[in-house]
């Protein structure tokens, strides 16, 4: 079974900052891993949404490598793939175009 969202929240440090992924500024985000650029690396930060969303894929992704590698016994609960414990806490944010 998933987390709930502010079970999730609570395993990260939060600070004011810019998403990565929607672009948002001047929201809580935290520090979800790095990306290299010219031998250069640089933090990734992801708000809250977007901490959820990431986890919610994370998920999905676990879910259809076990189902490929044919490990689901009977006594599994696995859900479809987009069926989560736990609603996504807010609605899409709109798409920010530079």
């Amino acid at each position: 079974m998933g987390l709930r969202p502010e079970e999730l929240w609570g395993r990260f440090a939060w600070q004011d900052g810019s998403c990565f992924k929607c672009e948002q500024t001047g929201v809580p985000v935290a520090e979800v891993g790095d990306i290299a650029v010219a031998d250069v690396v640089f933090p990734l930060f992801a708000c809250r949404r977007c901490v959820f969303r990431l986890e919610q894929l994370h998920w999905t992704m676990s879910e259809r490598a076990v189902r490929r590698r044919g490990a689901v016994t009977s006594g599994d609960e696995l859900r479809p793939p987009g069926q989560w414990s736990a609603p996504m806490p807010f609605p899409r944010p709109p798409a920010h175009v530079a």
